[in-house]
């Protein structure tokens, strides 16, 4: 430690910028990665503490498999031996006629009717079933007696003037399409949720919200000793119980696709950061050369040259490390406080300290700390390796760093195959394309393993230039260290052919997207209703609404439209059906079934999730379970449609051949389309004339303008690091290139000394420089265009389900290659006039 003291400390002292930015790269990189890991982890922890708090905290949910649960269902499972307590929940969605929302419309507001008798005996068991859910007033669980008492969280009480002792709320009973106005009392406050929640007696409930006997759910607690899993199994099949944890567990799927691809794009950060520890360390060895030369001659051995080297590394990450931790800690606790915790909840109620410290952090923690050290010493292994080669008495003759290795061609021709074949590979863990990230690394390494043949390459090029000295002394240089440009550029070509990657895959998927919008939003405008039912989905519209939208003279044509639900399998989740009348060409299509149509099935149009997750392919005669009226059809899968607003199964069927099936005539939404010389403002007025606060209304254009800007916000952030990962990259090829140029003062020495001029050796490093420069960049594109083929093709298909076209956006690609082709050629000019700085005879002195 001691002779790693004296010949590592004068450097770091003399050099500081240097390492402090070896440092930094590996903080970065750590921090990055751990605070996206924190980000993810506090969102889902706010998601489980609002399921925890609307849910509480029983042992089983049971609910019907089609339909409501009855008071008779509540009976006999009271009856049932196992059961220690029973709490029957109904809901229902209402709205708040005079408030708001963020996004401008009507407020919604979730009500929960609870069975306050039942709670109690579970508090006085010591088992809490809905402890967030108690009202905080001096009756305790007994206040929600009171008549048409509602107890609000905090979030509804900031719509609530503060002297306000009753409020005014509107929804949609079961089998009606008007409205209800019910006026209830406020009461106390409850601590669950962060969207508007207010909880009131299950009679009350059921009464107002035209329910009478009817139950959407019933928390269950069992008593000590019984197994919820055998005992869940042995209930009948009209009851289906499952823990409450599921909830939290179905965001979580539901996000993973985008939490690992977001965690992995972080860590590219650390990944293209290794390559800047490489460079700097390289940079030290290029200058401490003849200090390990001078101590290789006083009798320290190769192998202990290469472990003061790995030591040295080991050092920079271990600062880097715990900087980035630190860092990685303050960027997510910034980003909750900015940003909010949620993945789309919008929202979060538990403060930023809360929520990171509300999730495990030590293991994590020495997760990325191992990951740190790891990039660090990898990045040392290769100079530490060019140490323990030297011959100390060569080196000290002045004939520099020892020839680098050469991988043979065929070893990165090897792993680009191995590349394309990994990305033909199925996902694996819930959809998670593991094998095409591999597929990603291996053709990264492939193309840093073909640098030196395509160096060689471009050289060979030049014999056909007329012959001169400089371009005589360029071309061998290429030929004899085209491993020494691998090296060199090895950051860079990493980060602009992710940069590459990356751009290519969202301007593609911007493109696709907006094309998909416009066939997805052909009308001018659309109306829902404002209501919803208790189950969240959109309330019909009254039929007397409908023909006076359809006869007001703002609006020239009207198409009806019907969302439902449906089950594939019995038990199983409900899934999307939308019901319109649809041209099925118009769809934006991606197959079609061709061959005959099944007798007596119902012809449906399915996403691309339903097809890789429930294998809905083209001509596949099925049966479902129409939620609303129950009703079990016969379907058969006519194509498969392209769907950028969900990523679960969700089908499309014609509105008559719904209506005809289901026997339900109504409307939930309607497409609008403005007569000629008409305004959406004008039309909007005509709209809120007839149906008040409703109604809600969105025309094409917003809803187009909205998507997209969800769209650049929801990668932002991928964004951001990948100009991280470029940055990196750059620094990376500064310093890569000082390392070279200083490596070879006393060979421009020599050539100055044999009569060649500065001016013509700069000359001399500009096309030395051009010549690895453009090596990189055309590397880097090419690489980059290969990773986007992967993305666009095998990753977003695998992760979310979505599809897209391949558009390359030529001006940033232009743009990009040309940043690191003059970051390449501007490091290399730079640092060969600060070395081309010293006096030609002293050099050569030197060198004697």
């Amino acid at each position: 430690m001691r002779l790693w003291r004296h010949l590592t400390w004068p450097a770091w002292r003399d050099q500081p910028g240097r390492v402090l930015l070896a440092i930094v790269a590996v903080m970065l990189g750590v921090a990055l990665a751990f605070g996206v890991h924190l980000l993810n982890g506090a969102a889902l922890t706010e998601f489980a503490r609002a399921a925890r708090g609307v849910n509480g905290q029983p042992d089983l949910v049971l609910r019907a498999p089609s339909g409501p649960l009855t008071d008779a269902d509540l009976a006999e499972l009271l009856n049932r031996p196992e059961v220690a307590a029973a709490n029957p929940v109904v809901e229902a969605m209402a709205v708040w006629p005079g408030q708001t929302g963020r996004d401008g419309r009507v407020l919604p507001i979730r009500l929960i009717g609870l069975d306050p008798m039942a709670l109690l005996a579970a508090a006085n068991n010591g088992r809490p079933m809905a402890a967030e859910l108690t009202p905080q007033v001096d009756g305790g669980l007994m206040g929600l007696l009171g008549a048409n008492l509602v107890h609000l969280n905090a979030a509804a009480r900031n719509h609530l003037p503060p002297d306000a002792t009753t409020l005014t709320l509107r929804l949609v009973q079961p089998g009606s399409t008007e409205p209800r106005d019910i006026e209830l009392q406020v009461g106390g406050r409850i601590a669950a949720g962060s969207a508007p929640l207010g909880v009131l007696d299950i009679a009350d409930a059921q009464a107002l919200f035209g329910r009478l006997g009817a139950l959407d759910r019933i928390d269950v607690q069992l008593m000590p000793g019984v197994d919820a899993a055998t005992w869940a199994k042995s209930l009948p099949a009209r009851w289906k119980a499952a823990p409450p944890a599921d909830e939290g567990e179905r965001l979580s799927d539901l996000t993973r696709a985008y939490r690992v691809n977001l965690g992995l794009l972080a860590l590219m950060a650390l990944f293209t950061g290794s390559f800047l520890v490489y460079a700097v360390l390289s940079l030290a060895t290029a200058q401490r050369l003849p200090q390990w030369a001078l101590v290789g001659v006083l009798g320290v051995s190769a192998g202990m040259r290469w472990r003061l080297i790995l030591v040295e590394g080991l050092v920079i990450g271990a600062i880097g490390t715990a900087l980035g931790l630190a860092l990685g800690v303050g960027l997510a606790a910034g980003a909750l406080k900015l940003l909010g915790s949620d993945l789309g909840l919008h929202g979060a109620s538990g403060s930023s300290t809360d929520l990171l410290l509300g999730q495990p952090l030590l293991l994590p923690a020495l997760a990325y700390a191992v990951l740190g050290l790891a990039a660090a010493l990898l990045a040392a292994l290769a100079p530490a390796v060019t140490v323990r080669r030297i011959a100390p008495a060569l080196v000290l003759k002045g004939l520099g760093l020892p020839a680098g290795r050469t991988l043979p061609a065929w070893v990165g021709l090897g792993l680009l195959a191995l590349g394309a074949a990994l990305a033909w590979l199925p996902p694996v863990w819930d959809g998670t394309p593991v094998a095409a990230y591999l597929s990603m690394l291996c053709l990264l390494t492939g193309g840093l393993a073909l640098v030196p043949a395509l160096v060689r390459g471009l050289g060979a090029a030049l014999a056909r230039l007329p012959a001169g000295a400089l371009l005589l002394l360029a071309r061998e240089r290429s030929r004899d260290q085209a491993t020494e440009a691998r090296r060199s550029l090895a950051g860079v070509l990493v980060a602009l052919a992710l940069a590459v990657a990356m751009t290519v895959m969202i301007g593609s998927f911007r493109e696709s997207l907006s094309r998909w919008l416009d066939d997805a939003l052909p009308a001018d405008l659309y109306a829902r209703s404002a209501l919803r039912g208790a189950d969240g989905m959109p309330a019909p519209l009254p039929p007397a609404l409908i023909d006076k939208l359809a006869r007001l003279p703002e609006i020239a044509r009207t198409a009806p439209q019907r969302t439902a639900r449906l089950r594939l399998a019995p038990g199983a989740d409900a899934v999307a059906l939308t019901a319109r009348d649809v041209d099925a060409g118009g769809l934006p299509l991606l197959d079609r079934w061709t061959g005959p149509a099944a007798a007596g099935a119902v012809a449906v149009w399915v996403n691309e999730a339903a097809r890789d997750r429930d294998r809905l392919v083209p001509g596949r005669v099925f049966q479902a379970e129409l939620i609303d009226s129950g009703r079990v059809v016969k379907l058969q899968v006519q194509g498969i449609w392209r769907d950028y607003s969900r990523q679960s199964t969700a089908l499309w069927v014609a509105l008559p051949d719904y209506r005809r099936i289901s026997g339900d005539p109504s409307t939930t939404e309607m497409a609008l389309w403005l007569a000629p010389g008409s305004s959406l403002d004008a039309a909007r007025a005509a709209i809120k004339r007839l149906a008040g606060d409703d109604i809600e209304t969105a025309a094409a254009g917003e809803l187009r303008t909205l998507s997209l800007q969800l769209f650049d916000r929801s990668f932002a952030i991928t964004l951001w690091l990948q100009a991280v990962a470029l940055a990196v990259g750059l620094f990376g090829v500064i310093a890569s290139q000082s390392a070279q140029a200083l490596a070879r003062k006393r060979e421009f020495g020599l050539l100055r000394h044999l009569g060649l001029s500065r001016r013509a050796l700069m000359r001399l490093l500009l096309l030395e420089a051009s010549l690895t420069g453009g090596a990189g960049a055309l590397a880097g594109l090419a690489l980059g265009l290969g990773l986007s083929v992967v993305l666009v093709y095998v990753v977003n298909p695998q992760s979310f389900h979505w599809s897209m076209e391949l558009s390359l956006p030529v001006g940033r690609l232009a743009a990009l290659v040309g940043l690191a082709f003059a970051a390449a050629v501007g490091a290399s000019l730079l640092a060969g006039r600060r070395a081309l700085a010293a006096d030609a005879v002293r050099a050569v002195r030197e060198d004697s």
